[in-house]
């Protein structure tokens, strides 16, 4: 993999690239991270920051991705052919279908849980993959409680939605009553 060499990690590449580049929170913090790190002249932390990448970008993006990984516990670095890192996959995923939904529920090496949704009023509604990139819980139960209620509640405020081309009420229904009877089974099976 081609990464950035030492000498282009200087303060005005840096300074450059920050005012030429609308960046988001995340980069911005890291960059400044680089920054400091190239005024306090640590040659060792500067060539690990440079082996993330080839260019400031590429740095920015696999250094966030590995640290958001490090949360779930995965720990090991490596790089596809283009130089970006292999994304931590969550272990024990599970798909939980409710109506024209999905709960996607996945854990991480240090046992932290986290979910998606995958969710269709009809013709609209949204989908995001099983990543590290939200908000972790302790346990798979807690994770899938606040799916449920998350999902119930999206449901519930396209209730009434005259739309019905992209809000279709049975739809929007069946998923409700599947998610309440999948809450209710639930509890059902934790009294035993």
């Amino acid at each position: 993999m081609e990464t950035m060499k030492l000498e282009q990690l200087t303060e005005i590449t840096i300074k450059e690239y920050i005012e030429k580049y609308n960046l988001v929170k995340f980069e911005r913090e890291l960059l400044d991270e680089v920054l400091q790190t190239v005024r306090e002249k640590d040659i060792d932390r500067l060539a690990w920051y440079a082996a993330f990448g080839k260019d400031l970008r590429q740095i920015t993006n696999n250094l966030y991705a590995y640290r958001k990984g490090l949360n779930f516990g995965f720990t090991e670095i490596s790089f596809d052919q283009n130089g970006w890192i292999n994304r931590a996959k969550l272990l024990d995923p599970e798909n939980i279908v409710l109506a024209n939904s999905e709960i996607r529920l996945g854990r991480g090496k240090n046992n932290l849980w986290i979910y998606t949704l995958d969710y269709s009023f009809g013709t609209c509604g949204s989908a995001s993959p099983l990543t590290v990139y939200d908000k972790p819980y302790p346990d798979r139960e807690t994770a899938l409680n606040t799916a449920l209620n998350e999902l119930k509640e999206i449901m519930q405020l396209k209730v009434g939605n005259t739309d019905r081309g992209n809000y279709n009420p049975s739809i929007i229904a069946a998923t409700i009553t599947a998610v309440t009877t999948y809450k209710y089974k639930d509890l059902q099976m934790a009294l035993f």
